[in-house]
């Protein structure tokens, strides 16, 4: 079969419905700062470097004590602050509210899309980073990040804490996975320029994560300490994506808690070691942007030198802001920490100023001194229809056919078709199409008592099908696949998750790769089910016998007589 064409990508969203931030001359913004630190007292500086986390949804006595009563630099709402976009943007004006007569807090939340999306009401919900490399194109990066920048602003953000700029080069990382645009350090470079330059094109303060580093560990740093194991000069490669996007003028970075001994010849984390956060990012790097810890409460980092001391060594190394969002104590304990660093000379006047001038100068140059429109007006002001069609157009683009026999993939018209699937976004998509479809679904984290029933259930719905499709989202669905083939049944996958688990569901006819289970990805895989659309993605990985690049191409509305032939080689081919 002839590969189909290329069609050209889509050209960007246009200009935002809000007001664009204009630019202010460096000159003006330097004097701006250095009068607003003059107003500020050391209390008042403390309060800047802390970014903080609140408990509920709404203001209260608490929130206030702690917003109002620290004058604290920013908030960071998590999805328990969040129940709509009307909710949370009401919330974000009374938050900005309690520090109206004095600096304007950064408004901020983890917006990566994919499997981390704290809003999914009011603003485009992006299919993720992994199905954005899977798309090749920096045009639909940067229409990604700058229709979800005009919605973060529209619900009263003014930072968000992404894109990820990881090179998930460690297949068993368990903390980055689709978070990252691939293994490719060329292509997590290019598609996270794209995105950063999109947010802020649309006035959003951008924070890119997770610096130096985190894509070639295998501990989560929320629980244990990841090492870098590689050498200085591969450590170094790994950083080409942050070095990309701060030669464009990134906003800010987030800091890995991850130790470099390559780079420091100790076992120190990143966020506090001077030799990473001031030599390598500011001098070596040159980057003159703001600096955010990752949070101070995970495991490494509170067990090893306590939360208040963390962030003590945190900023004299470099750090701008510490991110603590969980318990008040913690608050409490930072807040004193540093006050009582800055009073005793641990932490030196000219530091603090340092870092409280990095902060200053990213809300005078993103605008945060001039109060936006009130949530009424904003609210009222209809979305573009562009943005929703911008994750749609990933998403389609995104679809990786990995294996096919030729006769399952597109479905065969006219079968009795059974769905097994772990995420009902995908079920609800296929009954869309053939309403006579048996759809089970099935539990993503089985427990034992759940996993005998489902298996008992599977079975029932794999007997009464002539093809089973099995959406998987990780590795406890493979066994669902080696079920229902072992009826005789002709298997399908829809891989919703990391693309490594595929090559192990031997017993599938087809397997489909489509990154995420967000509604536009399981709408994009339903529909290249049925043969409305091709399969245009390429892998942004390595899956061993499948290599980067890899990928079948089936065209819309013409079903395969046999198996097409690959984009990529099997062998080899990958840009570095």
């Amino acid at each position: 079969m002839a590969p189909a064409p290329r069609r050209a990508p889509a050209p960007p969203p246009p200009p935002p419905a809000l007001p664009l931030v204009v630019p202010v001359p460096v000159d003006a913004l330097a004097d701006e700062v250095e009068r607003l630190l003059a107003r500020l007292s050391v209390e008042d500086k403390v309060g800047q470097v802390m970014m903080v986390g609140i408990g509920g949804r709404e203001v209260d006595g608490a929130v206030e004590a702690l917003v109002r009563g620290h004058r604290v630099g920013g908030v960071c709402l998590f999805k328990h602050n969040i129940s709509d976009g009307q909710q949370v943007a009401r919330l974000n004006q009374d938050l900005r509210e309690l520090l109206s007569d004095g600096i304007p807090p950064f408004l901020a939340l983890d917006q990566e899309g994919g499997n981390v999306v704290r809003v999914k009401d009011d603003v485009v919900v992006l299919p993720g980073n992994m199905a954005l490399g899977a798309t090749r194109s920096a045009r639909l990066a940067y229409a990604a990040g700058h229709a979800q920048a005009e919605d973060l602003r529209r619900l009263g953000f003014n930072m968000n804490l992404a894109p990820v700029l990881d090179v998930n080069l460690n297949p068993r990382n368990p903390v980055i996975g689709s978070r990252s645009y691939g293994d490719s350090i060329p292509l997590v470079s290019e598609l996270g320029r794209a995105f950063v330059r999109g947010q802020q094109d649309a006035g959003l303060v951008t924070v890119a994560k997770h610096f130096p580093g985190h894509g070639a560990t295998d501990a989560d740093s929320h629980h244990a300490l990841p090492v870098m194991l590689e050498s200085r000069e591969e450590v170094l490669a790994q950083m080409e994506p942050f070095r990309a996007v701060i030669r464009e003028g990134l906003d800010g970075l987030m800091t890995a808690h991850v130790a470099v001994p390559a780079l420091t010849g100790d076992d120190a984390p990143a966020t506090v070691h001077p030799q990473v956060l001031r030599g390598l990012l500011r001098e070596r790097l040159d980057f003159q942007g703001l600096v955010l810890t990752d949070e101070l409460e995970m495991e490494p980092i509170a067990r090893r030198y306590g939360v208040g001391q963390a962030a003590v060594l945190a900023v004299n190394a470099g750090a701008d802001m510490v991110l603590v969002p969980w318990h008040a104590e913690k608050k409490r304990e930072v807040h004193a920490a540093l006050l009582s660093a800055v009073r005793s000379g641990e932490l030196s006047a000219a530091r603090l100023d340092e870092a409280v001038r990095h902060i200053l100068a990213t809300k005078v140059r993103r605008g945060l001194f001039t109060p936006p429109l009130p949530v009424e007006e904003r609210l009222a002001t209809p979305r573009s229809a562009e943005h929703e069609e911008v994750a749609h157009r990933i998403a389609r683009a995104a679809v990786t056919l990995l294996r096919t026999d030729g006769e399952h993939f597109p479905l065969p018209s006219g079968v009795r078709l059974g769905v097994l699937t772990a995420e009902d976004s995908l079920g609800q998509a296929i009954r869309e199409r053939m309403p006579g479809a048996r759809v089970l679904d099935v539990p993503a984290w089985p427990s034992r008592a759940q996993r005998a029933r489902m298996r008992q259930r599977a079975r029932a719905l794999a007997l009464q099908s002539d093809v089973v499709v099995v959406g998987m989202i990780n590795s406890r669905q493979l066994e669902l696949v080696t079920l229902a083939a072992s009826l005789g049944r002709p298997v399908v996958l829809v891989s919703m998750g990391l693309p490594y688990l595929a090559e192990r569901a031997t017993a599938a006819r087809a397997v489909l790769a489509v990154y995420s289970y967000q509604p536009t990805a399981t709408e994009a895989a339903a529909a290249a089910l049925f043969g409305e659309i091709g399969t245009p993605g390429r892998l942004p990985v390595d899956l061993g016998r499948l290599t980067f690049g890899y990928g079948l191409e089936v065209p819309r509305r013409q079903q395969a007589a046999a198996p097409p032939a690959p984009r990529g080689e099997a062998g080899g081919g990958r840009p570095r």
